[in-house]
């Protein structure tokens, strides 16, 4: 369920960078934007009030469909505002902010969500719980953003392109009085602009009497005509060169920090399976527990007249074992399960020994009374949120001097280098995970492995704008995240599924990925000169 909780995010943020990327180049960058940021505030609102996780579920892949919108039409909307000379800089800055959010994100996650798989199980049953709190206080953003958004202009290169010259001399008129004000005796170079002639439309006949199926078909027919343009001449070599590059930098770099997460845990898991205990062949008699028991493996034991009072029973397992006349009295139990065991006259007192925690078993008189209710997901109470913190906050850190860093070098040294550099870069550097065979080494791996990233990811959302005119633009750009996205998820399944077996294949395989990536620039054109 968690995993398919991610997967609907995913999703969702696909068909939304598709469906607000055409948008933005029919309705206008800044109502898609405010209708994209309103979709993500207000079905995140209501995703942390809903009851079960069907309607969750639902409420997510809605929200996620705001979320997938955001990111084309702000690079877009933002660079059609911006100087030639100083348009990369401006447009890395986005990604200095992003990594903000994901700094408050973390912070936030610290001080709200349970850290501990003790904490989650002591607030489980809160039908407000801290989880809800956080999804609440997560969409704020978004709404004031799309309140912000509602005293912005439209973007003057979109009404140009419109057609609509005179709405947008006085956005530049607003511009130039803007820029005087903070520095006076700058001017804005409205030489810049191409004021475009009016665009061919072709028209489907429909008979006049069917307005709403017309209105259905000729929005189908803009939508496919933008996304036809997107891979038309001459377009056609450039789109293909980019989806390429889109979907070398989201594989190797998706696949390698989900592969780095889970590698993790099964590192932890092995060290926690190593201090196990196993204890076989005995009989124990007449005696009470009252503390932790944990990471023990009971095997062919008898119990007799044994009391098991206030105790927390955590990753243990009892198999092919016999409980006679005993008592287990207000227990909490953490991946505990029997296994081919009798019990004869034993009684369960205010535990949550759910039946499914008894596999293959057999009770003769025994008796359970005031089982605990509510959620009866078995948590794992060695789960420790405070690491996933660190771990994401290391990555949000190395996020902002790579961010900082390459908006000084995307106007000077240009995109294609930096973006070939940073994936060649990265891709050389994989190698090295060869070497980390402890956690702290394979966080400081992440870290670095996304501090060259980034100069990557910026050059090639700048590239992504600059590289189309304005009529096809955000459509662009929406497809290239909404491969982005796809691309994420099938390097989920990939990575995911290399955890167990050796280091070598998911290094070989995202090196090989990103390298290729680095040669595949070298045809790309040069976008820092172009006219947006």
């Amino acid at each position: 369920q968690i995993g398919w909780l991610g997967t609907i995010s995913f999703i969702g943020m696909t068909i939304g960078a598709l469906l607000w990327g055409i948008m933005g180049d029919r309705l206008g960058r800044r109502r898609t934007l405010l209708t994209a940021l309103a979709t993500n505030g207000i079905f995140g609102v209501i995703a942390a009030f809903m009851p079960t996780y069907s309607l969750l579920m639902l409420t997510r892949f809605f929200s996620s469909i705001g979320i997938g919108g955001s990111l084309p039409i702000v690079f877009t909307f933002y660079s059609e505002f911006l100087v030639r000379k100083s348009r990369g800089k401006h447009l890395s800055f986005l990604l200095v902010f992003w990594a903000l959010g994901g700094l408050f994100v973390a912070v936030l996650a610290w001080g709200i969500i349970p850290k501990s798989g003790a904490t989650i199980m002591d607030t489980k049953r809160l039908h407000f719980g801290r989880w809800r709190k956080f999804l609440l206080i997560c969409s704020i953003p978004a709404i004031i953003s799309a309140v912000g958004t509602t005293f912005l202009p439209e973007s003057p290169r979109f009404l140009l392109e419109m057609g609509r010259n005179s709405e947008a001399l006085y956005v530049y008129k607003q511009i130039i009085s803007w820029i005087n004000a903070v520095k006076s005796g700058e001017e804005y170079q409205l030489t810049e602009m191409e004021i475009p002639g009016r665009r061919p439309t072709v028209h489907i006949n429909i008979p006049p009497n069917r307005g709403i199926l017309r209105e259905m078909l000729r929005s189908m027919e803009m939508c496919w005509s933008n996304i036809s343009k997107v891979f038309a001449s001459p377009n056609t070599y450039l789109t293909v060169l980019l989806l390429i590059l889109w979907t070398t930098a989201s594989f190797g770099f998706y696949g390698i920090s989900i592969w780095l997460h889970e590698y993790t845990k099964v590192i932890e898991d092995a060290n926690f399976d190593s201090r196990s205990l196993k204890q076989t062949n005995l009989v124990i008699e007449d005696i009470s527990f009252n503390n932790t028991i944990e990471n023990v493996h009971f095997s062919n034991l008898t119990f007799v007249n044994v009391r098991f009072i206030q105790t927390l029973i955590n990753h243990c397992s009892f198999h092919n074992c016999s409980f006679i006349n005993c008592t287990f009295s207000n227990i909490r139990t953490s991946k505990t399960y029997f296994k081919f065991c009798d019990f004869y006259q034993t009684e369960f007192f205010d535990t949550d020994l759910f039946k499914y925690k008894f596999q293959f078993c057999t009770l003769v008189s025994s008796y359970f009374f005031n089982t605990k209710g509510g959620c009866e997901l078995d948590f794992d109470i060695n789960f420790k949120l405070s690491e996933l913190f660190y771990e994401n906050l290391f990555a949000q850190l190395a996020i902002l001097p790579g961010a900082l860093i390459s908006s000084f070098i995307l106007d000077r040294i240009g995109r294609v280098k930096t973006l070939g550099v940073s994936l060649l870069l990265s891709g050389c550097s994989v190698p090295f995970l060869w070497l980390a065979t402890r956690k702290e080494a394979l966080i400081a791996f992440e870290a670095v492995f996304t501090f060259l990233s980034v100069f990557g990811w910026n050059a090639i959302d700048v590239i992504s704008t600059e590289a189309y005119p304005a009529n096809i633009r955000t459509t662009s750009y929406g497809i290239f995240s909404a491969i982005s996205r796809i691309t994420a998820i099938l390097s989920n399944l990939t990575f995911g599924s290399t955890v167990e077996a050796s280091k070598i294949i998911p290094i070989v395989i995202s090196s090989t990925v990103l390298i290729s990536g680095a040669l595949c620039v070298t045809r790309l054109p040069e976008t820092k000169d172009y006219l947006v």
